[in-house]
């Protein structure tokens, strides 16, 4: 713990005078609990409760009684006793389950993780929740134990105050009652009592932020009413495996769940159904592409870099990545699922249940911060059990099984260190060419949109620059679905095509269509990128594919057109210097839209 509390300490003093401690740009999260919990102070509540409301109503106001302005060391001293109480907890709790040197071996794992010590100075609720998550598994293990009215009672708190911080605790909800009926089970009026008592006292803390949003809503939507634009983030036709991206299905969908018509209003959670039925395999593989992201070694940045951090805190550096915290945590989860025993399985539940919870939103590096003490809990088993047998228990069955421990550690290794990135350079492509033969066709009220490249953010982008006075012919073709051939053929279009260019640069653009030249139409700043902009008067499809060709000439500057390696359809071409079209195995990142 004190090793903990220390690094903790050094690392927050060393990041203390850091732009996004002191003053954090005002559209990140930072800012705006900041702002939410200075008003609340002052006895300004808002009309509705957008984000989950326990950390800017109650945490940041309490600590705001010690820095009436605001100031960041209250937060920062409160959020480093917590990591530090979290440590405590982890080594306990992984001491009930494999043993005292496990219980050493997981607390200072987390007491090293970098991750976890990262998030200590910032205004986020990273590290709250992670104090959350240690918190009720502590005492789901004490409940399990005693089995006695009050454990289950404080879980119940515990896990209302969870939820209120970040949804995600919701999922530990059933696994717990579970376990209270396991328990109980020869006593099915304590049980049935215990159930009763649990969700009052579960629900009893979100009612008046319930309440409140249902006055300026008129219709019940929770503590939170930003669970239709979560949802739709990660869940969409057009959402990335992680990071945030706001295409154009995301603001559809926000729109349709806020409708004010309600046999009009069309909630995210049925838009994901409707998607379940129509294209079931393609939605199933974006959630397992988020799912190897939950596990992956690489951070998706938001509100917090790790890249940006390093360069205030040399320290951080030193400690512990994802990647050894991650692989051993898997690991461990593996090692938990047998034999059976009852402690353990609720590890491997919780973590699963977190990860699930997770993986149905959308990933970024710090929605994991929450799951390091459950994962810390599983890395120090699974190093306990990695140890070498003493001589008197070592027998062909204990050697069997420390041989299949490593096989599954070096799993837990491959999946944590390198299944993402193949999975998305080697086997995304093919699976989008069988089960995306189209591309994506977008059919949103007021346009129809046609591309072939993948997310924006999160994908496979590649930038072909062009040096100065270079110009390329690109060839692209959309093959448009048999059910909108007659929507497309002979309509007005708008061409766009994805560039990126430094202030300085001079370059031309002509789209060329059905041997006809067009000028560029205009520069557009859309979903945090800019695309050349094209208007056709008339489209021309031939056996249900659209032909264009852009000629690219860079005069000045950098330039550069950007294509995406994760899609392989063979729609993308690039002219030679022999002048013949020779195809690319990637995808221009070009978008066909047509207005109803």
């Amino acid at each position: 713990m004190l090793l903990g509390f220390l690094l903790r300490l050094v690392v927050s003093l060393q990041l203390y005078h850091s732009p996004a401690v002191q003053s954090p740009l005002t559209v990140t999260d930072m800012a705006t609990y900041k702002r939410l919990a200075l008003e609340i102070r002052q006895g300004n509540w808002p009309d509705f409760f957008d984000y989950q409301p326990f950390y800017y109503t109650i945490f940041l106001p309490l600590l705001y009684i010690f820095a009436p302005d605001g100031a960041p060391w209250a937060a920062l001293a409160a959020q480093l006793l917590l990591g530090t109480a979290t440590i405590w907890l982890v080594g306990i709790s992984a001491a009930k389950l494999y043993g005292r040197r496990a219980g050493c071996l997981a607390a200072i794992l987390l007491a090293l993780s970098q991750f976890h010590i990262l998030y200590t100075p910032y205004l986020l609720l990273e590290v709250l929740q992670s104090f959350w998550m240690a918190l009720i598994f502590y005492y789901t293990l004490k409940a399990c134990k005693k089995n006695r009215a009050l454990e289950w009672l404080l879980l119940a708190l515990f896990c209302s105050f969870s939820t209120l911080t970040r949804g995600n605790a919701l999922l530990f909800v059933p696994g717990i009652l579970a376990l209270a009926l396991y328990k109980n089970w020869q006593e099915p009026r304590k049980a049935a009592t215990l159930v009763l008592l649990f969700l009052l006292l579960f629900y009893l803390p979100q009612l008046p932020y319930s309440i409140r949003n249902y006055r300026y809503f008129g219709r019940w939507r929770g503590p939170s009413v930003a669970q239709d634009k979560v949802l739709a983030l990660g869940n969409s036709p057009e959402a990335p495996p992680g990071g945030l991206e706001y295409p154009r299905s995301y603001h559809i969908w926000c729109n349709q769940s806020d409708d004010p018509d309600p046999a009009k209003r069309i909630s995210a959670g049925r838009q994901i159904l409707q998607r379940l039925r129509h294209e079931p395999l393609v939605f199933l593989e974006l959630k397992f592409r988020t799912l190897l992201l939950f596990w992956d070694r690489s951070e998706i940045p938001n509100n917090v870099s790790l890249l940006a951090a390093l360069r205030h805190s040399p320290l951080l550096a030193w400690l512990l990545p994802f990647a050894v915290i991650g692989s051993l945590g898997l690991a461990g989860f593996f090692y938990s699922l047998y034999p059976f025993k009852t402690g353990r399985l609720c590890l491997v539940y919780a973590i699963l249940a977190y990860c699930l919870a997770t993986v149905a939103f959308y990933m970024l590096a710090r929605f994991r911060v929450g799951a390091l003490p459950l994962l810390c809990m599983a890395g120090g088993g699974a190093l306990r059990m990695l140890m070498p047998a003493s001589q008197q228990d070592d027998s062909q069955t204990q050697r069997m099984r420390r041989q299949t421990r490593w096989l599954l550690l070096l799993f837990a290794v491959l999946i944590v260190n390198f299944a993402y990135a193949h999975y998305h350079h080697y086997l995304e492509p093919a699976f989008m060419r069988r089960f995306l033969p189209y591309g994506t066709a977008l059919d949103h009220p007021q346009e129809l949109v046609f591309y072939d490249h993948g997310a924006l953010n999160h994908g496979g982008t590649v930038l072909w620059p062009l040096s100065e006075k270079q110009t390329l012919l690109f060839e692209k073709q959309f093959l448009i679905p048999p059910e909108f051939k007659e929507q497309v053929q002979g309509r007005e279009a708008m061409v766009l095509l994805r560039v990126f260019y430094d202030r300085n640069a001079v370059f031309k653009a002509t789209l060329q269509h059905n041997k006809q030249d067009y000028d560029l139409f205009d520069i557009h700043q859309e979903r945090m990128n800019n695309w050349l902009r094209f208007k056709l008067p008339k489209l021309n499809m031939q056996n249900g594919t659209v032909t264009l060709r852009f000629k690219l000439q860079a005069i000045k500057g950098e330039f550069a057109t950007a294509l995406d390696q994760s899609r392989q359809y063979g729609r993308s071409s690039l002219q030679n210097k022999a002048g013949e079209m020779t195809p690319l195995h990637m995808e221009i990142c070009a978008e066909l839209q047509i207005l109803k």
